[in-house]
C-alpha cells in the first residue's frame, strides 16, 4: 500500500513545485519590511498566546524586491508559524526578526526561534518534500518555501543557534539589480 501513496505524494509535489516556478502571476516591487509587518500582524494572538517575546529589527534602507507578494508572504508565515510551534516547550521564548542588506549586496531576511532546534543530522534534509519531524505534518511547507525562494532568484537556508532552536535565513536580490541585469 505504501507505493502508490508515495507515487501519488510524488505526484503533488512535483505539481506544487511546478505550478511555483512556472507562476505566471505579475510580481511587483515589494517592500519586505511591509510584508514582515503584515505577517507579525497575522501572527499576533499565536505570540500573545505562546507568551513569545518578538524582537524586530528591520532595516530601512534597502529598495524594494521584484516578487509576487502573496507567495513571499507564505513563505514568512510558514516561518514564523513553525518557528513558534517549535518554541512550545521551551522555557525561553523569543523569536527575533531581522531585514538587512547582506553583504552581497542582496535582500536578507532572517527568522530566528528559541525552540528545540534541528539535529544536525537533519539540517541537509529539511527542505526536502516529505520530510518532517513533526507528528501531524506533511513536510511539505518548507520544501514550498524553498521553491517559492528559488523561483525569486533567491536562496534559502537553515543553520542551528549556538544556545538551542534555529535561524532560518533567505536572500533575494534587489529589484534595482535585477533591472540591471535585464
Amino acid at each position: 500500500m505504501a507505493g502508490p501513496y508515495f507515487v501519488r505524494a510524488s505526484d503533488i509535489i512535483t505539481h506544487l513545485r511546478a505550478m511555483f516556478k512556472n507562476d505566471v502571476q505579475e510580481k511587483t516591487l515589494v517592500d519586505i519590511n511591509k510584508l514582515v509587518s503584515s505577517v507579525l500582524a497575522l501572527a499576533r494572538i499565536d505570540l500573545q498566546k505562546h507568551k513569545i517575546e518578538l524582537q524586530a529589527q528591520l532595516d530601512d534602507r534597502f529598495p524594494k524586491v521584484l516578487s509576487n507578494q502573496v507567495q513571499l508572504q507564505q513563505v514568512i508565515l510558514n516561518l514564523v508559524m513553525n518557528a513558534i510551534e517549535a518554541m512550545s516547550s521551551s522555557q525561553t521564548r523569543v523569536l527575533r526578526i531581522k531585514t538587512e542588506l547582506s553583504q552581497s549586496n542582496k535582500v536578507h531576511v532572517s527568522i530566528e526561534d528559541t525552540g528545540t532546534g534541528i539535529k544536525p543530522s537533519d539540517v541537509a534534509r529539511v527542505f526536502q518534500p516529505m520530510f518532517t519531524t513533526k507528528a501531524r505534518c506533511m513536510g511539505m511547507g518548507l520544501s514550498i518555501c524553498q521553491s517559492i525562494i528559488e523561483n525569486h532568484d533567491g536562496r534559502i537556508w537553515v543553520s542551528p543557534r549556538a544556545n538551542g532552536g534555529s535561524i532560518f535565513q533567505f536572500e533575494l536580490p534587489m529589484a534595482a539589480s535585477k533591472a540591471q541585469a535585464a
